[in-house]
């Protein structure tokens, strides 16, 4: 289980970024307000994991990298980059943000 501290529930002004965990039959969602906040919070055995799934709103996938091309935010000497991947799991998110545009934490 994520031991996060997405506790800043503001507007998004920044794009958001959602990191996805399935957890059994079920997806543990926390939203960040940027790849910055996410970079800032995120634990050092989940990047080496590699098991949490990471979208933008506009559902590109991110992927962390140790090569440092296309650097975007760097914890542990990895680096955050875009791939060519397109999440369907977006929609599911974005509804959820249009209903509570304060929401930090959610399942589906």
């Amino acid at each position: 289980m994520k031991r996060y501290l997405a506790n800043r529930c503001t507007p998004f002004d920044e794009t958001m970024i959602f990191l996805i965990d399935k957890i059994d039959s079920e997806h543990q969602v926390i939203v960040y307000e940027s790849i910055a906040d996410l970079t800032q919070r995120v634990e050092w055995q989940d990047i080496f994991e590699g098991k949490s799934i990471i979208i933008d709103e506009n559902g590109i996938e991110y992927e962390w990298d140790s090569s440092k091309k296309n650097e975007i935010g760097t914890v542990h000497n990895y680096s955050l980059i875009p791939t060519s991947r397109v999440s369907q799991l977006i929609t599911e998110c974005l509804k959820r943000v249009k209903v509570d545009q304060n929401i930090c934490e959610f399942n589906f």
